[in-house]
């Protein structure tokens, strides 16, 4: 496959809309398949719900190891947002050197860029001497809900090493944060906006809870990171009431809780259940509870493992981390524990911001180094 194939392909998966919710992550899944039959790569489909698979396509070694390198990328993608674009966001219009889509960083060029790499692997008709192993996920922007189903499902176990292509400008990540979505909600009873004393505003029972959260006295505290600096939390999505002559009897409110390795989710929700505890203690009447959204640990591989040092010395790179969350998180969950490593030559700067956009040259850059990189390790 020559640049301008995979240019082709990248550009026919960035027309397809596969905004999360609710996914359609189909028609991708088909296209790759085609592309990966084109080459005689070998694929299966792992069905998540109608219209979404996830595709993991193998392309054997000569049977000499027994390793197994997976390459991760998901499909969907976040919507494109109320903000206009200079193109459409599902055009892939080329301007300037740059490819302009939905997805065009995060992460349809790091999923095509495995694709283009391994059709490159088939087409040089040498063999590897592992097997290596494509998994094209459903649901990442949502929870990482295909890269879950994957690992919970055993189609990961005979991995020995893994590379998720998300966009890191050519920095090889060995660490992520964590992400903890937390939904509170509190109840009250309606009354007439003109006799706010016949209700309970679930509203100001929220509001309580905020400032309390705010306050100085709740952080989360723990030793900072070297390669991550410290957990956030962010309040981002606020909804209550009905009409506006109306005491709202229901108000939820979404929290974005990042956190580090040294973390323990539980931890974290017990500490906001304490502040809601110390809520009540004024509020007598408060009606709250916490639901989790999303509970994705932070992802770690240790630097010293020989995969990782393998990557940073081929690349000649020192390890980073990110604050965004991958697939990785959910990969770590598999029965078989392997290391992982976040790694593409793609900038992610526009990532789920308007007019995102890949530059041509990364993603040509990450399939000829992606290409190296295994060529290499098959080299040992």
């Amino acid at each position: 496959m020559n640049d301008t194939l995979a240019i082709e392909h990248l550009k026919e998966i960035l027309q397809i809309d596969t905004t999360n919710p609710p996914g359609n992550e189909r028609l991708v899944a088909d296209k790759l398949q085609s592309i990966f039959a084109a080459y005689g790569i070998p694929t299966e489909e792992v069905v998540y719900e109608e219209d979404r698979v996830n595709v993991i396509a193998t392309l054997r070694g000569d049977g000499s190891s027994t390793e197994v390198i997976g390459l991760s990328g998901h499909m969907d993608v976040v919507p494109p947002g109320e903000q206009p674009w200079d193109y459409p966001p599902f055009s892939a219009t080329e301007q300037d050197g740059k490819i302009y889509a939905r997805g065009a960083c995060d992460m349809k060029s790091g999923l095509m860029a495995i694709v283009a790499t391994m059709c490159r692997l088939k087409q040089s008709r040498k063999e590897l001497p592992f097997d290596v192993k494509c998994f094209a996920s459903v649901g990442e922007e949502a929870g990482a809900v295909g890269a879950k189903q994957l690992a919970e499902g055993g189609y990961t176990d005979d991995v020995s090493a893994m590379i998720v292509t998300e966009p890191t400008s050519g920095n090889v990540i060995i660490t992520h944060k964590g992400a903890l979505w937390l939904e509170l909600t509190t109840r009250g009873r309606t009354a007439h906006g003109s006799r706010p004393d016949r209700g309970v505003n679930a509203l100001m029972h929220m509001v309580a809870i905020m400032n309390e959260l705010n306050r100085s006295e709740f952080q989360l505290s723990h030793e900072t990171d070297p390669r991550l600096g410290g957990p956030t939390m962010s309040m981002n999505v606020l909804s209550a009431g009905s009409n506006t002559n109306v005491v709202p009897d229901l108000c939820r409110l979404q929290l974005d809780i990042r956190t580090v390795p040294s973390m323990q989710h539980e931890d974290v929700i017990r500490a906001v259940q304490d502040r809601i505890d110390s809520v009540n203690k004024t509020i007598p009447e408060l009606d709250a509870h916490i639901s989790v959204l999303n509970d994705l640990p932070p992802m770690q591989t240790e630097e010293d493992h020989p995969f990782a040092q393998f990557v940073l010395e081929h690349f000649q790179r020192p390890a980073k981390g990110m604050t965004g969350y991958t697939d990785g998180s959910q990969f770590m969950r598999a029965q078989s524990k392997y290391p992982i490593i976040i790694w593409s030559a793609i900038r992610g700067e526009t990532a789920h911001q308007p007019n995102e956009w890949v530059a041509i040259d990364d993603y040509v850059q990450t399939i000829e180094q992606l290409e190296g990189l295994l060529w290499h390790y098959g080299s040992r």
